[in-house]
């Protein structure tokens, strides 16, 4: 195998049998492959010739024109009339198509407006009716400017189409959009130029459009009544063609319009838009002046009835955009299977001004930049506690539960507790002269002891005396205070405690010493 240099991005490979392939991605400068998320990026804001980006075909009285940033289609008031705009440029799955359309305060009913991705030879780029997805928010689909209709299509068969579908009103101008993906299609609507996210979303599974064929956006209007579905197609007499369409309606001799009907053609050509028929029976339509070839596509193929709207409707447009973009494998650009229309990875979003959002979670390992020993680097991982001057409702056994700190992030650990809660006793002036109980901190409430960590004493008396530490009425704590004593401190390096809700007392058990008691201590569960 040989290589080529044919310049920046691009690089060519030619094997043993002479055959050369050009593999674009490829930055010489750098030395690297360079990985483009879109592929295409492909906008109309209508400002040049019509004809520039688009194949336009008009007829029976339709129009299709810009000027000043606005597409205007008309529909005029010919039944049958139709106009449809289909892209030069070619798409891929995955895209989005989005538009910014508005279809007057009255849908008129016979009309349709149809927004479309569609199948198309990828040599020849002509539509090859096999697989599409569209929204249609024409009165023949739907009269109220808040409703759509949308549809998917795959093989050939007749598109499954929705029913009625809430979007942002049509009336004045909003967006509509088209996202197909490898595995399901999404059709969206929002407001034009708002911060606020799509408004709503409807997705498809079943029949999706192929992933490997190559698309044309197609934008049309068309003055005739809802689609009906074909069951089947057979050469009638003179070889004309023969539709059974079931139930269909029509009478007479009508002008109806025919599309999606696969592996059938006319005289060797493909079999698509307006034909004069002859209605058969309930069941049975003949297309007058056709010759039947091929063989019918069980399930493909749809007709509409030509018929007038009351009047005139403009279907216009300020832009359309196309971004035919490489869907990463992990899913990272959609992340869909969420369980909201943005389709975002789930995150939880808020704001000094906006509500809190929960658009589904994320799971993550965190860890900081420095390991133990290592020199501090970026902003390491913090760990924090909780400020507090009360202390908060006690956890279950087994809950997590925060660690507390003061005001100023001082770690509170046992013994000591926040500022808040430690409480301190000063001895009563004199002392204490008798065996009556002397409270050194009263009960605290539910739940709460007290705990004492250091105390002081002292005794002014010729008369010695035991004195001692209570829990409410129950000695916890016993000690013997000679005659004339010096003050002396005792540390509980693992403080005592009472029972919950119960005061600490203090008690002298001979009448007459002179004691001064001083205490410190501090309050939890």
């Amino acid at each position: 195998m040989t290589t080529g240099d044919v310049g920046p991005f691009r690089m060519q490979f030619t094997n043993s049998r002479g055959v050369t392939r050009e593999i674009p991605g490829l930055d010489d400068v750098d030395d690297m492959f360079k990985v483009k998320s879109i592929q295409k990026k492909f906008r109309d804001s209508w400002t040049r010739t019509l004809t520039d980006l688009w194949e336009v075909t008009t007829s029976g009285g339709s129009t299709a024109s810009v000027s000043g940033g606005v597409l205007t289609i008309g529909s005029g008031t010919t039944a049958g009339g139709y106009a449809e705009l289909l892209s030069k440029e070619t798409f891929t799955i995955p895209f989005r198509a989005m538009i910014a359309v508005q279809s007057g305060a009255t849908r008129q009913a016979n009309t349709h407006h149809i927004i479309e991705a569609i199948s198309v030879d990828p040599t020849t780029g002509i539509p090859d009716g096999k697989h599409s997805l569209n929204m249609d928010i024409g009165g023949a689909a739907n009269t109220t400017v808040t409703n759509m209709v949308y549809s998917v299509q795959n093989g050939g068969l007749v598109p499954i189409a929705s029913a009625a579908s809430a979007i942002v009103t049509t009336a004045t101008y909003s967006i509509l959009e088209l996202e197909p993906f490898s595995d399901e299609c999404y059709f969206h609507s929002r407001a034009m130029d708002s911060t606020g996210g799509r408004s709503n979303s409807y997705v498809r599974h079943q029949q999706i459009p192929d992933p490997t064929a190559v698309y044309k956006i197609r934008i049309r209007s068309m003055n005739h009544q809802g689609f009906k579905a074909v069951s089947n197609a057979v050469a009638g007499p003179g070889n004309v063609i023969r539709l059974t369409s079931t139930a269909h309606g029509y009478t007479g001799t009508p002008t109806i319009w025919v599309e999606y009907l696969n592996g059938v053609t006319n005289n060797g050509a493909a079999l698509r838009g307006n034909y004069a028929a002859t209605v058969i029976d309930a069941n049975t339509i003949d297309l007058t002046g056709t010759v039947f070839g091929g063989a019918y596509v069980v399930g493909s193929g749809q007709i509409a009835l030509a018929a007038a709207p009351a009047s005139n409707i403009n279907f216009q447009s300020q832009f359309i955009n196309c971004q035919d973009y490489a869907e990463l494998t992990a899913e990272i650009t959609a992340g869909r299977g969420q369980t909201v229309v943005g389709q975002g990875l789930g995150v939880i979003l808020t704001g000094a001004t906006a509500t809190t959002t929960n658009i589904g979670t994320v799971t993550a390992n965190v860890a900081g930049q420095a390991a133990h020993d290592a020199v501090i680097a970026g902003n390491p991982v913090r760990m924090a506690a909780r400020a507090l001057t009360a202390a908060y409702a006690s956890v279950a056994t087994g809950d997590v539960a925060d660690l507390v700190s003061t005001l100023q992030g001082v770690l509170v650990t046992r013994p000591w507790q926040i500022p808040e809660l430690e409480w301190s006793y000063a001895s009563i002036a004199g002392g204490v002269i008798n065996t009556t109980d002397v409270a050194l901190v009263a009960a605290a409430g539910a739940g709460l002891r007290r705990y004492i960590c250091s105390m002081q004493l002292s005794n002014n008396s010729a008369v010695t005396t035991e004195v001692v530490l209570k829990d409410g009425a129950t000695i916890i704590w016993r000690g013997h205070l000679p005659a004339n004593a010096p003050m002396a401190e005792i540390i509980f390096e693992n403080p005592l405690k009472t029972t919950a809700n119960t005061a600490l007392n203090f008690a002298c058990i001979t009448t007459g010493a002179g004691v001064y008691v001083n205490a410190q201590g501090f309050t939890a569960p």
